[in-house]
Parts: structure tokens; sequence; C-alpha cells
């Protein structure tokens, strides 16, 4: 007997399925892969369905209807399962963000500018340039 699995179509299964909404679809599949972790971590334990039921101090058709992928798990029911399998189902820790920050920096100095408006501000006579010429021609 082959375990390959063959596609199965059906007007009437595509007709139901077009009428699901896509957030249906994605809650559907949510629910699956919960259910599919579940059955992972009782395997790995070793477990079957009426080992989970004894932990849990339930009955082994509620364990049953967990792993349908059908289930809509309260809360608590998820936390007591993430403690009885040894398991994270739901992360409830916020994840640092990364930030990236753009800034422009300006630096400035203040200055004694009574020091400098002589040097570069004010004209100079071409006098003044002619007499150190002058007074300094032979100096060299």
């Amino acid at each position: 007997m082959s375990k390959k699995a063959r596609n199965y179509t059906s007007d009437i299964l595509d007709e139901l399925l077009s009428e699901i909404t896509s957030e249906e679809q994605r809650r559907t599949d949510k629910r699956m892969l919960l259910a599919a972790r579940i059955d992972d971590a009782m395997k790995a334990k070793g477990w079957r369905k009426g080992d989970l039921a004894r932990e849990m101090n339930k009955q082994p058709s509620i364990i049953t209807r967990w792993l349908s992928g059908t289930n809509n798990f309260e809360t608590d029911t998820i936390f007591e399962l993430e403690d009885k399998l040894g398991i994270k189902l739901i992360n409830t820790e916020e994840k640092p963000r990364e930030q990236i920050l753009y800034f422009h920096l300006n630096v400035s100095q203040m200055i004694n500018t009574e020091e400098y408006v002589d040097r570069f501000n004010e004209p100079k006579s071409i006098n003044s340039y002619a007499s150190w010429f002058g007074n300094n021609y032979g100096r060299c």
C-alpha cells in the first residue's frame, strides 16, 4: 500500500472552500499548527492521548478534540499544556524593537570677535603693505 498523498478534487469541496474568508482560513491554519505542535510534544515524551488526559485531568475525548485542529483553546488550557508538555505554544515575551536613528550634528565654537575683526573684516590699506615690504625688504 502506497503512503503517498494523492490529489482529491471535488466540486462540492471546492464550493465550500470558496466560501471561507482568508481570515477564517488563517485561523484554521493556526489551530491546525497548534494541534500538530501538541501532538509532536506528546510523541517526544512517548505519551498517548490517555497519558495527556491523565496529566491534565481531562477525558480522552477532550484530547481528541484538541488534536483535531478545530478546538478554540482557552489561554489557561494552553498555559497548562505548555507546563505539562514542556513546550512553548504562545510567545508572550516582547522582542526588543530595532530602531535606526538619523541625526545631523552641527559643531560650533564661540570666538572673541574683537580679536578676529581686525584680521578678517577690516580692509587693509595698500600703504600698510607697502610700508611692511619697504621696511623688511633688505632683511631677508
